[in-house]
């Protein structure tokens, strides 16, 4: 049993831990609700004092508009002594308002009076306008459903982006039909004088933040419109009315159309942080199709409008027919119509204005009605005085003698064509993509249902390929959506010049394309088809300037004779695709039945994975790295491992696919940098000197753009010295179009006091060119240069040179792998400072550490 002490010192750590490392903040205050202690980490949410937040100096933080409510329910929890539970904003370092929910009980003494209220504060921010961004977008889409008017609709998509960036006061301007000036939407916050001094506003450059982000298309930051040159002749306007800063950006239709701009303004000079941006986005992305939806229902009523004062002031062309069918009289309107006099017209000579394609079925159609009495009803295409065909609808039904018999036939003649024009486009947009005009998945499923079935009776063989575009994600993310839209119109134009007239080319998805190919020679054909896809799509697209990446990857399969169905060739095609773009993008892949075994240990490590996230299995050992000669200790590399409840310690190879997946993988590493950290601390407060922890940072984890800052931020929660901590990568991470995003997380750790390693030095594409370009303060030789050091010159020349450029470029060299003791002392030798291998230590786990710096001494 332990001794009374250490269960106190035990748990005041774990106390302490718990309010240092969480997320929420404690707090304590008198019966009346003064403030008389708040945890540290108080200290990161605002620039006051400890002292001056006592009492209720906090009280000062809180967002005006919100001090009522707090105080209000506050006063009922102090009064009946039941939980207190408040949500509001509080002012930050920076100015901002953040939302944050407080929860606080009572402490009550014998007599069942209250003497202490504890508490916690918690940061809701996020959630909260997650909270009123999915509101805001019900609201205006009810609005918008509802037929409201458009400037109530705006009013509303208004208040949706004021909540979502506090302190805004945002305004929508609409760009006229004429494409030159903007007139009032919406900005329910802004002076009704300054609204009506920008109505008909002339865009333009330097026409203030709008007027020039609708003229160049693209975003305005204007963060100080005192000093801004785009405000010069609307500064006095802005000022005088309190406006400080103003952040435009165009509202632009799918047609890439502007339709207007959406404005949010600041009563302080400010410039938007990256997550604003993020939220602008959203909010951008969701009233341009508001918008758009509005002003295509508006120009609908227009059209509805216009098509029935057409008919109203068109009428139908009314004609008879004798019992035989011949006309004998027509509406003096057919000449106006097809410009053929009537008189040539009667009898049968109206056939000659009838489309040629149309006059067989139509002939057919009316001869069946002269015989059999039925109504006469059928679609054909006139040509008009002007010598072009309208499509009409030919009418008529008989009238008959007391005895039976026929004696005339009353008829009409209506201009059908809009609406059948209408239901043209309305199929074609059924069967393509809007975007690129190609045939889209539902026409793909014919065409490819089409092919299979007649392979199967004149046992030809059909192939199938599957396209994904790899970078899409990045050029939107980098360039924009404009961007982006190009991208795939490019990809769709190279595919369509690239495969036979023959073949199908869809667009299936945001970022994948199929062709379906006709009558092949076999798997051959099908792979050289996909190699020339792949050589087309290397050259990059050149589009203002700027470079985008063209690159996809294919999987492909084949259907032969009566072989597998379309719905398998699909799902075949779909697994050779993943196989592709799991192994390297820029790849193409032709199905093979060992996919679907491979696929399957792929998802039970995924599977493993996940329950090894979930139940806390993740564990790090740590590897030491050591001087050959003394024996000093450098650091440790944290090596992965799961902990099984029954099997015991396992490898990480077992659920090694998981660590490229990018939901999972980012998981993986945030539960590795969490026991990491905990473990360093422990070490910290132990005394130990461990040299520097290396963490293993995997590509996925780097696509998170804030990766470094939350790294920084988890050292800061854990008191932990930047120089304790080492990020070790491999060369992969460099490679694609994220190599920029990549190196600005690298340099923002090197700069705050992170050391940089790369791994697995000299196995890569380009290792020199990465260390000129990436912050590098290790290397790593990797394992396959160390194994045969003592018997192969070859390795030992690489080493030595390894060694060498390191010297010369001021950068640390690690030797991986070393197993022998003739390894380390050749090492040693040639000048290699830190070794990590077998010989000198094996993975541990955390608990063995201080044992082994000990023992090393």
């Amino acid at each position: 049993m332990a001794a009374p002490g250490s269960a106190l010192q035990e748990s005041e750590a774990l106390y302490r831990y718990a309010v240092e490392l969480s997320q929420q903040i404690p707090w304590v205050s008198d019966p009346d609700g003064n403030i008389l202690r708040i945890g540290p980490g108080w200290a990161q949410l605002t620039d006051i004092s400890y002292e001056q937040l006592l009492g209720t100096g906090w009280m000062r933080l809180v967002h005006p508009d919100d001090v009522p409510r707090y105080i209000k329910t506050r006063r009922v929890s102090l009064a009946t002594g039941e939980p207190f539970q408040c949500e509001y904003r509080l002012q930050d370092t920076d100015g901002h308002y953040r939302w944050y929910r407080t929860r606080a009980g009572a402490q009550r003494d014998g007599t069942g009076a209250i003497v202490r209220w504890y508490g916690t504060i918690e940061d809701i921010h996020d959630r909260t306008l997650a909270e009123l961004a999915h509101r805001g977008h019900a609201r205006v889409l009810e609005m918008a459903a509802a037929g409201r008017p458009l400037g109530q609709v705006l009013e509303g998509l208004c208040h949706l982006a004021e909540d979502q960036l506090s302190g805004a006061r945002c305004s929508i301007l609409l760009l006229d039909p004429d494409q030159r000036t903007l007139r009032h939407g919406a900005a329910p916050n802004l002076p009704a004088t300054y609204n009506a001094a920008l109505e008909g506003l002339i865009i333009g450059p330097a026409v203030g933040s709008c007027g020039t982000a609708a003229h160049e298309r693209r975003a305005i930051i204007a963060s100080d419109i005192a000093s801004d040159p785009l405000w010069e002749n609307w500064r006095d306007l802005a000022l005088s009315h309190g406006l400080r800063a103003c952040w435009s950006r165009p509202v632009l239709a799918r047609s890439g159309d502007v339709l207007g701009t959406f404005a949010f303004y600041y009563g302080e000079p400010r410039t938007p942080t990256s997550s604003e941006m993020a939220r602008i986005d959203t909010v951008l992305h969701f009233a341009a199709l508001v918008i758009e939806r509005q002003r295509k229902e508006m120009e609908l009523r227009e059209s509805e409008e216009h098509y029935r004062h057409s008919v109203e002031l068109n009428p139908q062309i009314p004609w008879a027919a004798d019992p035989q069918g011949n006309i004998v009289e027509a509406s003096p309107r057919w000449f106006g119509v097809t410009g053929m006099p009537i008189e040539e017209a009667l009898g049968s000579g109206w056939i000659r204005v009838i489309h040629p394609d149309d006059v067989p079925p139509t002939q057919q159609r009316w001869s069946h009605s002269l015989s059999t009495g039925e109504a006469f009803d059928t679609d054909y295409r006139v040509r008009t005085a002007d010598g072009s065909y309208r499509w009409f609808r030919a009418r008529a039904a008989a009238r008959r003698h007391a005895s039976g018999a026929i004696i005339r036939w009353y008829g009409t003649l209506e201009d059908i064509h809009d609406r059948r024009v209408a239901e043209a486009r309305l199929h074609w947009a059924a069967h393509h993509d809007d975007l690129t005009g190609l045939p889209n998945r539902r026409m793909l499923h014919a065409r490819l249902k089409a092919a299979v079935d007649a392979a199967a009776h004149t046992q030809a063989i059909v192939g199938l390929l599957f396209i994904d575009v790899d970078y899409l994600k990045q050029v939107n993310d980098r360039f924009g959506h404009d961007a982006g839209d190009a991208l795939l119109q490019e990809v769709a134009r190279r595919l369509c010049s690239t495969t036979r007239p023959a073949d199908t080319v869809a667009r299936v998805g945001g970022d994948e394309f199929a062709v379906v190919l006709a009558e092949v020679e076999g798997e051959a054909e099908v792979a050289a088809m996909a190699e020339a896809i792949l050589a087309k799509m290397r050259e990059p697209l050149r589009r203002g300037g700027k470079s985008l990446d063209c690159r996809v990857s294919i999987g492909g399969a084949i259907c032969a004779g009566s072989g597998p169905g379309m719905r398998e060739v699909l799902k075949q095609a779909d697994l050779a695709l993943y196989h592709a773009k799991a192994d390297r993008r820029g790849e193409f892949k032709l199905f093979t039945p060992a996919m679907r075994e491979e696929t399957r240990r792929t998802q039970s490590a995924f599977g493993i994975a996940r329950k090894a996230v979930t139940f806390g299995w993740i564990e790090p050992f740590y590897q030491p790295k050591m001087a050959p000669a003394s024996g000093q200790i450098g650091g440790f590399e944290a090596l992965l491992r799961w902990h099984h409840p029954r099997r015991g310690v396992q490898s990480p190879a077992t659920i090694a696919p998981a660590f490229d997946d990018p939901d999972l993988g980012i998981v993986i590493g945030e539960r590795m940098r969490f026991c990491i950290l905990r473990d360093v601390r422990g070490w910290l407060d132990a005394g130990l000197e461990f040299g520097r922890i290396a963490i293993n940072t995997s590509a996925v984890e780097f696509r998170r753009d804030d990766y470094a800052e939350r790294v920084l931020e988890e050292l800061g929660w854990a008191r932990i010295p930047t120089s304790c901590v080492e990020v070790e990568v491999t060369e992969s991470v460099f490679l694609g179009s994220g190599a920029e995003v990549v190196e600005r997380a690298l340099r923002t750790l090197s700069a705050a006091g992170v050391t940089i390693a790369l791994d697995d030095f000299g196995t890569g594409y380009a290792s020199l060119t990465h260390l000129k370009r990436f912050p590098v303060d290790v290397i790593k030789i990797d394992q396959s240069f160390v194994s045969n050091l003592t018997e192969d010159a070859g390795d030992s020349a690489i080493v030595r040179g390894v060694l060498g450029l390191a010297g010369s470029l001021g950068i640390e060299v690690v030797a991986e792998g070393v197993e022998t003791a003739a390894q380390a002392s050749l090492l040693q030798e040639y000048g290699c400072r830190l070794v990590q291998g077998y010989h000198l230590g094996r993975p541990m786990p955390a608990a063995d550490v201080p044992r082994f710096i000990m023992s090393s001494k």
